[in-house]
């Protein structure tokens, strides 16, 4: 049944698409193999899931190694990577499109799986998770976190070169959806528009503070007024499930029809929340550190909505975010703060914080003026993960200070670097980009609500319908940008972004 209502709405919504006959007749081995193993690749998936969702709750041990084992036992499978490797290259041929996206999302994961699920990195990797993994025992015994973090990165680039790749960098944005040519042009066009701006906050704060440089501290007060005045630290309610429910009630979606959990918690460092999809579009978990702010019980949400609204049949086409290569996971990141950005929106501001017409309108304000810290900061964070990849051979506070003076133009010698003890370069490597490009689709898609129901859309219960429709339902049937289009007229418009903030 599902299937049949995705078919439709491919129909519906105007796509020259034919989803009807095809490869049936002329391959039908093709398919009934990939059902399949499609099948093993959603039981394991749900297993994995399930797993993280321990290793971050902590409310059972989490068992990381067996599904991981069973998914390399899969993705090994020689009938499967001979079935990929064939059809890939001609892949234009096949008439079902819904065929034709499943060998390209599977030649996506099988080609990640030859990194993340080599023996030697799998085995650094699994400790490296039970190193920062939420639970009461201790171990006695001191663990070499960085020493080990360095060697997995050499290992992944050692293996990328091995497939063809001039590093893992590379590779990973082969796999993930985006490119990296096109990545790469990105940082430098967001570098270009965003510098002057930022010199202007540079040299306003040094002649306010009356400085003879601008240094670390200094940045990092930038960065915090924009988080600081985009958080909605001035709620009513104390209690935040409450108000994520009655949220989504305003936009239409009835959180008590949906299979979600949502509970607090301690999380492993870096980790302010962690929404997983156990089970497409069956099972929804969230976990949050103790006192987060609304807004991020609203992006785990998203992540939420983005699944549980999920109408595809095919597991492939589900996206499992964890799955490397399954997931355009810039544009999870996109949903997930669209739903954040709802507690942004001046209209919801009023009803359920302490703030007054003029704080509201003086915090949007601070938040324009503070945007292009944000912008720079994060190109700083994703950078020196990237740039740990590309030049293996500086060190990690080598890369720190070069990357700290060039986006966030410090100017003095004292760069107070950090450690490498975080999750995400361990299980989400070369991740964080997503953040500021998720900011970038949540302005887009929240400029098209208020242009198609008015700035009260955020109580317009036709909205939650319309990103359903949209955005949720096709699963990764569509690349990112082709969502973007169905659902915002244009794909991601990096100028309309920077005017949307007053950069100049």
């Amino acid at each position: 049944m599902k299937n049949k209502l995705f078919k439709l709405a491919l129909l519906t919504l105007g796509f020259n698409v034919f989803v009807l006959a095809a490869c049936n007749s002329t391959n039908p081995e093709l398919e009934k193999f990939l059902d399949k193993k499609e099948k093993q690749f959603e039981q394991i998936s749900y297993e994995l899931g399930d797993a993280y969702w321990n290793f971050y709750s902590g409310e059972a041990k989490a068992d990381l190694k067996t599904p991981k084992d069973e998914f390399y036992n899969l993705l090994i499978n020689d009938t499967l990577n001979n079935y990929i490797k064939e059809w890939y290259p001609k892949r234009a041929e096949i008439k079902d499109t819904i065929l034709r996206r499943r060998i390209e999302l599977w030649h996506r994961v099988l080609l990640s799986a030859k990194v993340e699920y080599d023996a030697e990195i799998m085995q650094l990797r699994n400790e490296l998770e039970e190193a920062l993994q939420v639970s009461d025992k201790k171990t006695k015994e001191p663990y070499d976190f960085e020493t080990n973090m360095l060697k997995l990165i050499q290992l992944r680039n050692k293996k990328a070169v091995e497939l063809g790749f001039d590093n893992y960098v590379h590779l990973t944005f082969e796999v993930n959806g985006l490119g990296y040519q096109w990545f790469k042009n990105f940082v430098i066009q967001m570098d270009s528009l965003s510098y002057n701006a930022y010199r202007s906050l540079v040299d306003k704060t040094k002649e306010e503070k009356n400085l003879e440089k601008f240094d670390q501290r200094n940045a990092y007060r930038l960065y915090a007024q924009f988080y600081r005045n985009t958080e909605s630290r001035n709620v009513k309610e104390e209690e935040m499930i409450p108000l994520v429910k009655e949220s989504l009630a305003n936009i239409g979606i009835n959180y008590s029809e949906l299979p979600a959990k949502l509970v607090e918690k301690e999380l492993p460092p870096g980790v302010g929340g962690q929404g997983l999809m156990i089970n497409i579009p069956n099972d929804f978990r969230a976990a949050m550190t103790l006192g987060v702010e609304i807004s991020t019980w609203m992006h785990e949400m998203g992540h939420g909505l983005h699944g549980l609204f999920n109408s595809i049949d095919e597991p492939i086409l589900e996206g499992y975010e964890w799955i490397p290569g399954n997931a355009n996971t810039t544009f999870a990141e996109g949903m997930a703060e669209t739903s954040a950005w709802i507690t942004r929106n001046p209209e919801w501001q009023k009803k359920y914080t302490n703030l007054t017409k003029e704080e509201i309108a003086k915090k949007r304000e601070l938040v324009h003026e503070s945007v292009p810290a944000y912008i720079r900061f994060s190109l700083y964070n994703f950078m020196i993960e990237t740039e740990l990849y590309l030049n293996p051979e500086k060190s990690y506070e080598e890369i720190q200070t070069y990357l700290a003076k060039k986006y966030l133009l410090i100017e003095t010698e004292e760069i107070r670097t950090r450690g490498l003890n975080n999750i995400i370069y361990v299980s989400y490597p070369l991740y964080l980009q997503n953040y500021l490009l998720a900011d970038m689709i949540a302005s887009q898609v929240h400029t098209a609500l208020n242009e198609k129901f008015g700035e009260n859309y955020v109580f317009n219960k036709e909205v939650g319908p319309y990103l359903i429709k949209n955005f949720y339902s096709a699963g990764e049937y569509y690349n990112w940008n082709e969502r973007l289009i169905q659902g915002t007229g244009k794909p991601l418009d990096i100028e309309a972004y920077f005017n949307y903030y007053d950069i100049k």
